[in-house]
């Protein structure tokens, strides 16, 4: 009897260790499970236990690359994504991603490679052209970037993006004209894009443009009711042409979005001063003062002690 009951015991031991035993699939399961919860550590541990058990497992090192990445260990993620690019024919995502860490990195030379790499081996790569395009702008070679943009205009004819952020290239190099050209497409593309309308409004100011500023700054805060620094740049043009209330208006509205903001209470007491509103106008440049606007300081001790 006694054997018996020891064989059972070895056979239910035997089959709890079968049973609970995982797969390299079933461990990469768990691991995509952990990354979308944002638990990237548990992530990273389970996609290695895939690795272990499936040493050529070209998901689990690309996954778990991105996991390394969302945790800031750099050169792990290179690592996983150089093995990837090791097992495939066709690595152009892989080197894109790649890219995307050596440019968290600041390893940029890096990922101008890799996205050059990525564009290398899938020409139409509208993605690596405009990370690409971006980080030529990033390091000043405009004329890079803007050869990378045409291209993803030529492939991507409606790609708002494209325009838009060709637009701020041309602001870049001061070609204004040429910035204005480009928002209007992508306001076109996109009628929704308040930082488009912004960027345009803030050109058409440049070129002395004011009435078509105007309205593509309420545009923008039509679109966008938060958007601080549009009311701010409308509020500094109404003021310019002596539009004192609605400059007013506007500053007030910066001040309920940014109640530290210190320039803004600066500018609508100025507003006040001038539309004939002293001390209303004191009281702001005291609150900026107390902001710590070296202006207002000044202004105060000078304006508003009598």
């Amino acid at each position: 009897m006694s054997r018996k009951k020891s064989f059972l015991f070895v056979l239910f031991t035997l089959f709890t260790v079968i049973t609970s035993a995982q797969t390299a699939e079933e461990y990469f399961t768990t691991a995509f499970s952990k990354y979308l919860s944002n638990d990237f550590k548990a992530a990273v541990e389970n996609f290695t236990k895939a690795i272990d058990l499936k040493p050529d497992y070209a998901d689990a090192y690309f996954n778990r690359a991105i996991a390394y990445d969302k945790m800031g260990s750099y050169k792990k993620a290179v690592s996983d994504f150089t093995k990837v690019i090791s097992m495939q024919t066709d690595a152009a995502d892989t080197y894109l991603n790649r890219g995307i860490v050596q440019e968290h990195a600041q390893n940029y030379n890096e990922a101008l490679a890799d996205y050059t790499m990525a564009i290398k081996l899938k020409e139409k790569n509208t993605v690596a052209y405009m990370r690409r395009a971006a980080l030529y702008s990033g390091v000043k070679n405009y004329d890079a970037a803007l050869e990378d943009y045409k291209k993803v205009q030529t492939i991507l004819p409606t790609y708002a993006t494209a325009f838009y952020e060709m637009g701020l290239v041309n602001d870049q190099i001061e070609e204004t004209e040429q910035a204005i050209f480009d928002y209007n497409k992508a306001i076109e593309l996109e009628p929704k894009n308040a930082k488009a309308y912004y960027n345009r409004a803030f050109d058409y100011d440049l070129v002395n443009k004011k009435t078509q500023a105007v309205q593509d700054y309420r545009k923008a805060v039509e679109i966008d009711s938060t958007y601080s620094n549009a009311f701010f740049n409308l509020a500094y043009i109404y003021d310019d042409a002596g539009y004192y209330d609605e400059a007013i208006a506007c500053y007030s509205k910066v001040i309920q979005l940014e109640p530290s903001a210190g320039d803004a209470y600066y500018n609508r007491g100025l507003s006040k001063i001038n539309a004939g509103r002293k001390k209303d106008g004191c009281f702001d440049m005291m609150k900026a003062a107390e902001l710590g606007d070296e202006t207002a300081k000044k202004y105060c001790k000078l304006n508003c002690n009598n």
